[in-house]
């Protein structure tokens, strides 16, 4: 049986993890428009940065791996 170690993956899903409780802990009072335009331009940019690591651990998790070309051929 193989192990394979995956700390940077775990890394990146933590500091996800993170952006992600940031984000919801700082709701804005609804009545300050201010407030609410700098929650909504957080979000965004949390968002973008939670999709540029989502995309960073995919290609970490998939650049070892050697696709599987073979194709099956049952005797006649």
């Amino acid at each position: 049986m193989t192990t394979k170690n995956f700390q940077n993956e775990i890394k990146l899903l933590d500091q996800i993890y993170e952006d992600m409780i940031e984000a919801t802990h700082n709701e804005p009072d609804m009545n300050d428009i201010e407030s609410m335009r700098l929650f909504i331009e957080n979000s965004f940019r949390i968002f973008n940065r939670t999709i540029f690591r989502i995309v960073e651990v995919k290609n970490s998790l998939s650049e070892n791996e050697k696709p599987d070309l073979s194709t099956w051929n049952p005797p006649a």
